[in-house]
């Protein structure tokens, strides 16, 4: 995330919702993030997420992007560790920007 441009000022970033979690959790040291820290590391680069913390609109394009993406894989957490959530992990054997098939 460090290495994209700064949108002006009370702007959202340009790059997709994809791209920015890609580069979150590829940025991460163990490369998996929970939801949360997620979202922590995007309020942490952007202003624009920050200010809006409280909005529930873009947390749910984060949720809507990573299980409707096949890149992203969820994984449990183990049982020994300690905390909340599941990691979300990059899975790119399946091809960038395939989509998962949708159930119906």
């Amino acid at each position: 995330l460090g290495a994209l441009p700064d949108p002006p000022e009370g702007e959202k970033p340009n790059q997709p919702y994809p791209i920015l979690i890609k580069l979150a959790i590829y940025g991460s040291p163990n490369k998996q993030l929970t939801l949360q820290e997620i979202y922590a590391a995007l309020e942490d680069r952007f202003q624009w997420f920050k200010v809006r913390r409280n909005e529930k609109a873009w947390k749910n394009s984060i949720r809507h992007n990573l299980s409707l993406n096949k890149v992203f894989k969820h994984v449990p957490r183990a049982i020994t560790e300690p905390g909340k959530g599941s990691y979300w992990q990059l899975d790119c054997s399946g091809g960038e920007g395939y989509k998962r098939p949708r159930k119906r």
